[in-house]
């Protein structure tokens, strides 16, 4: 079973707002940790440094230059190493 829930770009994932996504592959490959699949999700959509404000392994802050929001993404795990989630909150700008 493979279900792939996530936004393909970094101005997807700010169109689309607050929102859930996840991960669920039991491929060998997508056995991740928190930090792993936190990594995964930020080269899936293509962020870069330019797009990340703050990192801290599980939580990071995204920003993006047509948009005033930031966007703090969680990773979560969903019950073992094979299924990601990712929380993605809105927050106000500080200015960035």
């Amino acid at each position: 079973m493979k279900t792939y829930e996530l936004p393909d770009t970094v101005k997807e994932l700010f169109e689309q707002g607050e929102n859930q996504y996840r991960i669920i592959d039991y491929a060998p490959e997508m056995e991740m940790d928190n930090n792993q699949s936190m990594e995964y999700f930020l080269d899936y959509i293509g962020a870069t440094a330019d797009n990340v404000k703050w990192h801290d392994g599980t939580q990071v802050t995204l920003v993006h230059p047509d948009y005033e929001m930031m966007y703090v993404i969680n990773a979560r795990g969903l019950g073992d190493f094979f299924s990601h989630g990712f929380e993605i909150s809105l927050h106000e700008s500080d200015g960035f």
